[in-house]
């Protein structure tokens, strides 16, 4: 069965239980967004009536831990015609995929939630606090930013519905689970084991959710804030340069693991990684590849953050 059919099947029956939700209840503050949200509908509000988004789709995932990450875009973006995007190519992917990780907590009495982005597509978020509203009432969240965010036109509303864990998770794959930050990331020959070049970047994650979905930023460093409320095409390509963003469906084997990619901020396909787990480590090791005439290994290692209780909300 080839990797791309094999994708589509989860994914086809992931989204079948999206119809059969069970509410979780909770035991600590917040606990009741604890689990992975698909995005159902985005609007924009702040008009005499609201206007639908088209081809939007999302998810965000909470731990109990108080971790978080979210990915939204609309899908019918034009693909780049290089591998180097234009200005104006770059612009069109920084406004039609967005998203963050990092730390939230949410106020039942005031309906606020708070997110503390450390990383995000858009670096004018990383390291300020983010309020936008919310209602949450079981599996249905709608979450309502507030006027002036960054590169946001208007006020925009969006409606999420909760997604169950896969059933009969094997122990394996309870291990995978959780928030995973990046510590490194270096490039080596795998002849000899030289490091030929190290990654410098800024907060990053993974995170392995039970649902069987994957959210990832993998965010560059030394990038600037936007210099005004909308970003430029100039910004736009700057910011997006080396920046990994995506949403895929894990598919886990014995030392391996399958990202089947379902949209991201650049495109690209699915992704094959051998793992291993050392402690509170995951180390990743790219397939080989040659690079003019030289070969090439990337290896990359993450730290936990949070892991099966913490996504299961225990």
């Amino acid at each position: 069965m080839s990797k791309c059919l094999l994708g589509a099947l989860l994914l086809g029956h992931l989204l079948s239980f999206s119809l059969k939700l069970e509410a979780q209840q909770g035991k600590t503050p917040g606990h009741g967004f604890v689990g992975s949200w698909r995005l159902r509908k985005a609007e924009r509000i702040d008009g005499a009536t609201p206007v639908a988004i088209s081809n939007s789709q999302g998810l965000i995932v909470f731990d109990s831990a108080g971790h978080t990450v979210e990915i939204i875009t609309q899908l019918g973006r034009k693909p780049f015609a290089s591998n180097r995007p234009t200005a104006e190519e770059a612009l069109e992917a920084f406004n039609m995929f967005s998203g963050f990780w990092g730390s939230f907590r949410a106020d039942e009495k005031t309906k606020i939630i708070t997110y503390h982005p450390q990383g995000a597509v858009n670096p004018s978020l990383m390291g300020q606090d983010l309020k936008r509203g919310y209602e949450l009432d079981g599996d249905r969240l709608v979450i309502t930013s507030e006027p002036g965010e960054s590169n946001i036109q208007g006020v925009m509303r969006w409606t999420w519905q909760r997604v169950p864990p896969i059933e009969n998770l094997d122990a394996e794959y309870r291990k995978v689970i959780g928030f995973w930050e990046w510590v490194s990331d270096r490039v080596v020959n795998p002849a000899t084991g030289d490091i030929l070049t190290e990654a410098h970047r800024a907060p990053t994650i993974i995170v392995y959710a039970p649902t069987g979905y994957i959210g990832v930023h993998f965010v560059p460093s030394n990038r600037k804030p936007l210099a005004g409320p909308m970003a430029t095409a100039e910004e736009a390509k700057a910011d997006i340069a080396g920046y990994i963003g995506y949403m895929a469906v894990l598919t886990l084997h014995p030392g391996w693991v399958v990202h089947h990619v379902l949209f991201s901020l650049v495109p690209f396909g699915s992704l094959d990684r051998m793992y291993e787990m050392v402690g509170n480590e995951l180390h990743l090791t790219f397939p080989p590849i040659t690079v003019q005439g030289q070969q090439r290994q990337t290896l990359v290692t993450m730290r936990r953050l949070s892991g099966e209780r913490e996504m299961m909300g225990e």
